[in-house]
Formats: structure tokens, sequence, C-alpha cells
């Protein structure tokens, strides 16, 4: 496809070189999931489920993964029935399911998280401060499409009420009031497990300090 469909302009061309890593990913997570007997979908709910280490209810899975309520509910049928996920009554509600990993899903899951290995290496031949800017741009990226409603909030640090941001985070990191932690640009999380949302008015400080950095 010629470039000059998303336009000669860096954000084309930005656009253009995302899409072709969109390309490159799909191959690999199909290449796996074929082997392994599943598809992508089914092997990121099984990631998912794996990170967030507890039992999860259809709706948040469908939410978390951006998917149709329909296209959520195949993709757990299918792993239910190849003894990967079981259902368990909610921990907040017991009138409610919830789905949870088996051993054999587990491990499963562990598979899963191995396809993007591709993508590592070839991060992993940028020098340090190569990565720190690109991870960077991409936590600014990954919040606007958040913004936009394109896909759902992460559990992101600059979202969160226990971040102190650093105006100059080469000089004074970034710290975490709840774990008493300092961090790097690259230490910000995307998926925090103790992430508490911060109120509309700190959001908007945090991220106009994160922005406005080097």
């Amino acid at each position: 496809m010629s470039e000059s469909v998303y336009g000669e302009q860096a954000t084309g061309r930005v656009t253009h070189s995302l899409l072709r890593l969109s390309t490159a990913m799909r191959s690999q997570a199909w290449e796996w999931a074929e082997g392994a007997g599943l598809t992508p979908t089914q092997g990121e709910i099984l990631v998912l489920l794996m990170q967030r280490k507890g039992p999860m209810r259809l709706g948040e899975i469908a939410r978390e993964t951006a998917l149709t309520a329909a296209t959520t509910s195949d993709a757990v049928s299918t792993l239910e029935s190849k003894g990967l996920v079981e259902k368990r009554r909610a921990l907040d509600d017991g009138r409610a399911l919830a789905l949870r990993l088996t051993a054999k899903g587990r491990t499963a899951a562990r598979r899963a998280t191995q396809w993007p290995d591709f993508l590592a290496k070839a991060v992993g031949t940028l020098r340090d401060e190569e990565q720190s800017t690109f991870y960077r741009t991409l936590l600014k990226t990954v919040r606007q499409l958040e913004v936009q409603g394109h896909i759902p909030p992460h559990r992101m640090c600059v979202t969160c009420t226990h971040l102190d941001a650093s105006r100059n985070p080469k000089k004074t990191p970034h710290r975490c009031m709840l774990l008493d932690l300092s961090m790097a640009d690259t230490d910000l999380r995307l998926d925090c497990p103790v992430h508490e949302t911060a109120d509309a008015a700190t959001q908007k400080k945090t991220w106009k300090i994160f922005t406005l950095q080097g």
C-alpha cells in the first residue's frame, strides 16, 4: 500500500509505521495461536486472567479486552471446554459467576505471554535513552486513545492518585506515595494492581506535568 495514503507528514509516517507493527503482531499472534490450538483472542483472555490473579466476571473481561459480550462469551466457552478456565462464585457477590484459570490454563497463559518476544528483541536493540523516550511516547498515545474512547482505561500510574509526578524525572524521579517507590519514566506502569483512579483535577495536573517534560 502506498505510503501517501496516510500522508507524507510525520503523523502519516508514524501511523503507517504503527500499522506495519500491527501487521507483524497479528501474524505472530496467529502463528502462536495455531500452534496452541487457540485463537489470539482466547490467548489474550488467558493472559488477562493471569495478570489479574483472581476471578473475573464476563463483563469485566469484555470491557478490559474491548470485545463484544458475544465474542467474549464464545471465547470463554471454548476455553472452558478445553479445561483452561472454570466458573466459580464471584468473591464480591455469591449470586454471580466469575472465571478463573485452571492449572492447565495457567500453563497456557504463561506460554501465551511468549509470542511478543520478537518485539522485545527489536526494542532491545534500542539504546536505553531511546527506549525511555519510546515508552513515554507510547504512554501518551495510550492515554489519548483512552480519552478518545478507542480503548478501555488502563490502571496506569499517570491516572493514579498515588503518583507524585516529577517535572524533571532525570534529576528527581517520580514517586509512588503508596508503595514508597522512586520511579523513572520506564518504571511507570500500564497496569498496576494497587491503582486508585485520581479525581479529574489531579489527573489533569499530573498529565500536564508529564506531557511538559523533556
